[in-house]
């Protein structure tokens, strides 16, 4: 890698399995149904591509999760809104044949507020590693990132066999959440999804839970914060919450996305990352 004259280092690219060659019973690529990254450490399953967080009053203002997906399919691309659980358990069966590197596999995608496939978001979500279990029992550890759920639903994720959950908090500041996650505000409240992370922990134990805070996303105009230290010490408050109880927290670099409601602006500056990643320490 270069920049002009300036050799930066040498790259690789990771490897390409040779599952992915194959194909599913119903015709899908497995890279579509069951995609591996971190070097095929791990197995990504968004098993609902959209969120019924929907428009500018619901969507999280930093997320294109439903303009992505119609960008996809508009551009003919292959792009499963809702993944069947046989074609997963197919491709997982490939993995399990032919793959020594992948360890774990997580389940995500989009909020459920009514029903999907006449399901409950908890019910839906919980079919996959209900089926994934039964069929591969403990041949990898399964994680879930989704909405911040009540005790006795994460208890049936834990029975499930899920031992990592992500209910990803998204921005500390109780003014910035109810802006920039007005549905989950309107929906759930960030009180109770406060205190549904730290209820969480009792089930699957405290380092178990990993809730994700898009870093940058303080300083998002037109609500966020003006300067970086204000920004810093803002997330700061969250980090020391969580971690006094046992929870650490994530973080993922807001990319301003064009079509949401921030729209497109200048990314947080490296000074903002750094000094995060300090007050993280």
């Amino acid at each position: 890698l270069f920049i002009e004259d300036i050799n930066l280092g040498s790259l690789e690219f990771p490897p390409i399995p040779s599952w992915y060659k194959r194909k599913t019973l119903s015709g899908k690529l497995p890279s579509e149904i069951a995609p591996v990254i971190e070097w095929g450490y791990l197995i990504y399953l968004t098993v609902f591509r959209n969120c019924q967080y929907f428009g500018k009053e619901e969507e999280c203002a930093y997320c294109d999760i439903n303009h992505n997906y119609r960008q996809q399919k508009n551009a003919g691309r292959p792009y499963t809104g809702v993944k069947d659980v046989d074609d997963i358990l197919e491709v997982l069966s490939f993995i399990d044949e032919e793959d020594k590197i992948a360890k774990v596999y997580t389940i995500t995608g989009g909020s459920v507020l009514t029903t999907l496939k006449k399901k409950n978001e908890v019910d839906f979500y919980l079919e996959y590693p209900k089926a994934i279990e039964e069929k591969f029992p403990g041949r990898w550890m399964g994680k879930i990132v989704a909405q911040a759920f009540e005790k006795e639903d994460c208890k049936k994720f834990k029975d499930a066999g899920i031992q990592v959950y992500h209910p990803n908090y998204e921005v500390w500041d109780k003014n910035l959440f109810q802006k920039i996650c007005p549905g989950k505000e309107s929906w759930i409240g960030r009180e109770k999804w406060i205190r549904r992370i730290v209820d969480s922990a009792e089930v699957f134990g405290p380092s178990f839970v990993i809730p994700n805070f898009v870093a940058g996303v303080e300083l998002a105009k037109p609500y966020g914060f003006e300067t970086v230290t204000e920004a810093v010490t803002s997330t700061r408050e969250g980090l020391e919450f969580f971690m006094s109880k046992g929870i650490m927290p994530r973080f993922t670099a807001w990319c301003p996305e064009p079509y949401t409601t921030l729209g497109t602006q200048e990314s947080p500056p490296l000074e903002y990352f750094c000094e995060l990643l300090v007050a993280w320490k």
